[in-house]
């Protein structure tokens, strides 16, 4: 299997361990035409949806703040919008270069390396790029239990991400 094949089962992977503590339920659109790889919802009181962009990447590049990641221009431009139903994220999953270190499997647990980080792009400025365009994470942005948790929270009380 190629190596973005690999990236995007795991990534998948990832989301869904996350969004099953989280209590979160995951949707997979049967096709991605609006920039949509995952919905996942919540038993909150509004009943809130967010639409997740998942990525994964094995440069851990950017600075002590920032992941740098390259998005396509189209992904980039639905991921901007404001005026949608559902509040839209990116999510990176970030794995190490060698895939032997993706996955540590014991009788005590199952860990998936390394980590993924999310950023919210609604309200960005168009780009005049034509192709892709490159974005930061904050790494502060952690997408883990607890801040999907957060994130479902705010989608439910309509505050944006």
């Amino acid at each position: 299997m190629h190596i973005t094949h690999r990236q995007e089962q795991f990534s998948n992977a990832f989301l869904l361990a996350i969004a099953a503590v989280a209590g979160c339920s995951a949707a997979k659109p049967s096709v991605d035409n609006d920039t949509i790889d995952w919905t996942i919802s919540n038993r909150l009181p509004r009943r809130p949806t967010v639409d997740i962009q998942l990525k994964c990447t094995g440069d851990d590049s950017g600075s002590v703040e920032h992941i740098r990641f390259v998005l396509s221009i189209r992904n980039y431009r639905d991921l901007i919008l404001t005026d949608v139903s559902n509040p839209r994220m990116l999510v990176v999953v970030v794995v190490p270069p060698d895939i032997a270190e993706w996955l540590d499997i014991s009788p005590a647990r199952l860990a998936l390396s390394r980590h993924a980080y999310w950023v919210s792009l609604a309200g960005q400025p168009e780009s005049e790029n034509e192709t892709t365009i490159t974005v930061d994470v904050p790494r502060v942005n952690s997408f883990t239990v607890a801040a999907l948790e957060g994130i479902m929270q705010r989608a439910n009380d309509r505050i944006s991400l």
